[in-house]
């Protein structure tokens, strides 16, 4: 018979530990388990995503041992998981008695503080922890200091919490991934090249400081150093998927969309179909003016996510390129059917229907372009100016008191209402209201000489701007 090995022989033994550790849990026969072996169970069940069972493996130790801070620390962990943050602290407290030292003791307070919206208890139990902790606990510490200032949104100090975190711990994974993000909130990118060419000299395989060192150069717009440091990563871990989704972005900054493509699509394989790039990747064919790809690649990405309104504007946009109005249109309208306060969707179709002299249309999305922001004075000129240039002023007149109604008394709407008086043989009237116009702002008067000149230069409009004119 072949002798098991020796992962083999572990398994064994675990099992054995397993189902010993159930036969007591489900009796009332006690059994003396050694602290390393409850240690195990532990982490046993919580491999396997069994809390439940793994906080009745902390009960049991603490039961068979009430002084061990450790199994007190577990168990305050599963109740901090439940938001029983009371009873968590008391358990912390029995801990404290009995080893006041334990770091664990102090973060898992920070976390209870953070939790409970008390930054500045969480700040100053961490402060706390910096002065008993050994030079290897001080870069977990300044690490959760970091969380606290960034919920302050203190990203300074943040970024200083992490660079003596990684002063001390050049290879912490989890202050170099916080540092990624702080570095983007706080623009020292000149800090980040400085800080992490200092990792890269004591530890030259930390390819998550290669990947900050890149991100870095991207934000100092030095994409050549960027694309070495990334080039790095994937030599020392070829699996980041991250690092291909950002090589991509450098190389689409730098307009060589063929290798964006190819990055991105790297990217997604990387990241085992989880993250999709099709969005991004049409658009890399769109600036190729491959406009049947890009097409393909923004349906793709609007199957993924059908609320995913840029997916349709960019499809219309490709239409657009090609003269293919029709088409064009309906993709933008599906664009702002899913995003319908979107100024730029309405502007667009607004242009289309211009170029394409569908007056009707213009007119009905320029009503939904000053409803939807009834504040912007250039949008109900625009609607306005155009009912001018077809000629219906009655129209107009009606647009230029809503305008006067929800959006304010800008002298423009007023000089136009004079001009539309004027047109509909209202003169009285229309002086009248030019007179106001002319008493709450006279530069703005070049309005009537842009839109109606004819209105303009009538003998009673002169009259009256003359007048105004010399005081």
């Amino acid at each position: 018979m072949m002798e098991p090995d020796y992962n083999d022989r572990e398994h064994t033994e675990m099992g054995e530990l397993i189902e010993l550790f159930e036969k007591y849990l489900n009796s009332n026969e006690q059994h003396f388990f050694d602290e390393d072996s409850l240690e195990r169970i532990l982490e046993y069940y919580e491999m396997r995503n069994l809390p439940e069972r793994a906080e009745a493996v902390a009960d049991y130790a603490i039961n068979q041992n009430p002084y061990s801070s450790d199994f007190l620390v577990r168990k305050a962990e599963f109740l901090v998981n439940r938001k029983k943050y009371n009873e968590a602290l008391d358990l912390l407290d029995k801990a404290f008695l009995f080893d006041s030292h334990e770091i664990d003791i102090y973060l898992l307070r920070s976390d209870i503080f953070i939790e409970t919206n008390q930054p500045e208890k969480a700040e100053a139990i961490l402060f706390e922890a910096l002065e008993i902790a050994d030079d290897e606990e001080k870069d977990v510490v300044y690490a959760e200091l970091s969380d606290i200032y960034e919920i302050q949104e203190n990203f300074d100090k943040a970024f200083d919490c992490l660079a003596k975190a990684l002063t001390i711990n050049p290879s912490s994974e989890d202050a170099l991934y916080k540092l990624s993000h702080i570095v983007d909130m706080t623009d020292k990118y000149d800090e980040s090249v400085k800080l992490h060419k200092e990792i890269i000299e004591k530890e030259p395989y930390a390819w998550l400081a290669w990947f900050n060192l890149g991100r870095a150069y991207m934000g100092l717009s030095l994409y050549e150093k960027a694309i070495e440091s990334f080039e790095f990563v994937m030599a020392i871990d070829e699996n980041f998927d991250l690092v291909y989704r950002d090589a991509a972005d450098v190389y689409y900054r730098i307009e060589n969309f063929e290798k964006a493509i190819a990055m991105f699509e790297l990217a997604h394989e990387k990241s085992g179909g989880y993250e999709d790039y099709s969005f991004r990747i049409g658009l890399c064919y769109e600036r190729l003016e491959n406009y049947k790809s890009a097409r393909f690649q923004f349906r793709k990405a609007a199957r993924q996510d059908p609320f995913l309104h840029e997916a349709y504007f960019r499809i219309g946009e490709t239409y657009r390129q090609e003269d293919r109005f029709e088409p064009a249109l309906v993709n933008y309208k599906k664009a702002l059917k899913l995003d319908e306060s979107n100024e730029d969707y309405i502007c667009t179709i607004i242009s289309i229907y211009k170029m394409l002299d569908r007056d009707t249309d213009v007119l009905e999305y320029l009503n939904i372009l000053v409803n939807v922001r009834p504040d912007i004075l250039s949008y109900w000129l625009d609607h306005i100016i155009y009912l001018f240039d077809l000629g219906k002023y009655p129209e107009a007149l009606e647009v230029i008191n809503d305008a006067i109604n929800r959006s304010g008394h800008y002298p423009e709407y007023f000089y136009l209402q004079s001009a539309a008086l004027s047109y509909t043989g209202r003169m009285r009237e229309a002086i009248s209201v030019l007179e106001h116009a002319l008493m709450l702002d006279y530069s703005r008067h070049t309005i009537l000489y842009e839109v109606c000149k004819d209105v303009a230069m009538r003998p009673e409009f002169q009259r009256v701007i003359g007048l105004y004119n010399a005081n």
